[in-house]
Parts: structure tokens; C-alpha cells; sequence
């Protein structure tokens, strides 16, 4: 089953901000002054802002979660991780700003195997833990996630 990853409306004002303010410089920018390596009417400038625009379009309709055959595949954009649900330890809740494939901070941290961490944010993070449980009942949650699901 896939899950979408959560949006915050500060990373929708980061990601949407950056397109618009790319797209805008060439509907009312003016000439380009001082010194510039790339002016944004050359060719490698328009090259450079459609890759950077689709990358973030990419990472922002492309970040979610495919459980599936016993693992979470975690996608951002370009980048992908695989997590074994039989090797997670503990699920926790977490406000960790560090980067990660999340569009939200209300992030949800994955211990598994030997010392490795996933930060995640699943939408329907109710529905979401109660089918890595079904696969591994063994799996630890922490207060404040147990607070935030029904068992």
C-alpha cells in the first residue's frame, strides 16, 4: 500500500516559493545586472531552472512510502532507501528538522538494523503503523506515538 508523504505549509511556501520566484525572473526580470556566471535569458539558464524546477516538482508529488513483500520503500524524487519491516526495532515520533524524505515536520523516526535511522512522514500515520505491526509485531512505540494511535 502507498502513502503520500505529509505536506506542512512551511515546506509548501519553500518549494512553491523557490518555482515561482524561478519562473517570475523571467516574466519580470529585467536585464541582468552586476556579475552574473548564468543570466537567466541564456540558454544554460533556462537549461539549469527547468532541471531545478522539475527536480523539486519531482520531490514534491513523488516523496511517499510503498509498504509491500515485507519492506518499506522510501521515495523522495530521485532517491530511494528500502527499510526490512522485520528489522525495525522502534517507530517515534520526532519534530527532527534534519533533511529527510519528508514534506513535513511532524515526522515519524524508523530504528532498524544496526544502528540505521529513517525519517518519515506518512499521511494516515495511524493506518501506516498498524500494517508495519501486522508484519512485526515485535516492533516498539514510543509514548507519544502510542498516545497518537489506537490500538
Amino acid at each position: 500500500m502507498y502513502f503520500p508523504s505529509k505536506n506542512d505549509l512551511l515546506f509548501f511556501l519553500i518549494f512553491w516559493g523557490i518555482i515561482l520566484f524561478l519562473v517570475g525572473v523571467y516574466f519580470v526580470g529585467g536585464e541582468p545586472s552586476g556579475f552574473q556566471l548564468i543570466a537567466y535569458d541564456s540558454l544554460i539558464g533556462i537549461i539549469i531552472n527547468v532541471l531545478l524546477i522539475g527536480f523539486l516538482l519531482w520531490i514534491w508529488f513523488g516523496t511517499g512510502y510503498l509498504v509491500e513483500d515485507g519492506k518499506i520503500v522510501i521515495r523522495s524524487g530521485p532517491f530511494k532507501t528500502t527499510v526490512p519491516i522485520g528489522e525495525i526495532k522502534k517507530l517515534s515520533k520526532t519534530k527532527n528538522p534534519f533533511s529527510a524524505p519528508a514534506l513535513s515536520i511532524d515526522r515519524m523516526e524508523i530504528l532498524y538494523g544496526h544502528y540505521k535511522v529513517a525519517l518519515i512522514s506518512p499521511d494516515h500515520e495511524e493506518k501506516f503503523v498498524v500494517m508495519l505491526l501486522e508484519e512485526n509485531p515485535r516492533i516498539e512505540l514510543d509514548e507519544k506515538l502510542k498516545n497518537h494511535i489506537e490500538l
